[in-house]
């Protein structure tokens, strides 16, 4: 049998497909070499067999309407060209095997910006029994953590740069915190007496930015700002942020200079390393870097380098101080 063949009675369904995946032959082809190809080719037949009885309704419908059915409880961020025309089923490594039998290799999307689809390994680590400590209650896994941490941040430096992590459950989350300590050092730096003192308070992104869609992450996002101008009361008169041309030197230097005649105190420079939307896979050049570390230093404002999903995705460290 052809391992194509196991996708039968996926695609034995009347409904018109969006998505048509690779073709038949190439599937054969790379079956016989690609084993976490043929695992989800047995993994997708086992799934459908299974959800005969619990989608009865969804099976025979055409694609779009499987899409608008699944996510029809839903309010879904993304535009709609953003939105993948399938629904995912089964995934092993890179491979994915849609709801109508088609399949994909998946090059870039979320399943692998780190170790792929359904990876044995963290599998296996997740299954082992644990305790379920936070940072209230010492566990041996926080030492271990650490250290891996440790090991892994800095190695192509000689050593990791950082003394203390904090650990939180999002990217949005984590620059919600930088936004929280830049916030803590605009107040010292701009209080009575202080360096700043009663200076208006500005932020400095890259046009096109994208920071999270949470409070001050949404703040210094530029990707998203029409929008939230358009339908938030709360940016009705809001001029704090300035956004310059992706890496412009000069710019940036103009900014600083501004803040000096004008009184502004710039509270931070906000950065993607590898830009995540408004220009996905645009890299940041240690030139501007450099310059923006300069200027923030010498302002006595912070610079939040924001390497959380598309950095790892375009060079596979964990942070901007292992990037070639």
């Amino acid at each position: 049998m052809a391992a194509i063949d196991l996708l039968a009675a996926l695609r034995a369904h009347p409904g018109k497909r969006l998505t048509e995946g690779l073709d038949d032959a190439t599937v054969n082809l790379l079956a016989h070499s690609h084993p976490d190809l043929q695992a989800a080719l047995e993994a997708a037949a086992a799934e459908h067999s299974r959800l005969k009885d619990e989608f009865p309704e969804l099976l025979d419908l055409d694609e779009e309407a499987q899409l608008r059915a699944v996510q029809g409880g839903y309010v879904n961020f993304y535009a709609e060209d953003a939105i993948n025309p399938y629904i995912a089923l089964v995934a092993r490594g890179p491979w994915v095997v849609t709801l109508n039998g088609a399949v994909l290799y998946d090059a870039g999307g979320y399943g692998m910006i780190g170790f792929g689809h359904t990876p044995e390994a963290v599998l296996a680590a997740m299954a082992r029994p644990q305790v379920m400590a936070n940072i209230m209650t010492p566990s041996l896994s926080q030492l271990r953590f650490e250290r891996a941490l440790r090991k892994e941040i800095g190695h192509s430096r000689g050593g990791c740069p950082f003394a203390r992590f904090l650990c939180l459950n999002s990217g949005s989350e984590s620059v919600g915190l930088a936004a929280r300590i830049a916030d803590i050092n605009a107040k010292l730096q701009t209080d009575p007496g202080a360096r700043h003192a009663g200076r208006q308070i500005k932020r400095v992104v890259v046009k096109g930015s994208f920071h999270g869609r949470t409070e001050r992450p949404a703040l210094y996002s530029d990707s998203s700002r029409k929008s939230y101008q358009q339908h938030l009361a709360s940016y009705r008169n809001e001029d704090s942020v300035i956004a310059i041309e992706p890496y412009d030197e000069a710019a940036l230097e103009r900014v600083f200079a501004e803040a000096g005649e004008k009184g502004w105190f710039v509270e931070a420079v906000f950065l993607e390393p590898v830009m995540g939307e408004g220009d996905p896979g645009r890299s940041l050049p240690p030139a501007f870097y450099a310059k923006a570390r300069e200027l923030t230093r010498g302002h006595g404002s912070l610079l939040l380098v924001d390497s959380i999903q598309a950095g790892l995705r375009a060079h596979g460290v964990l942070s901007i101080v292992d990037y070639p």
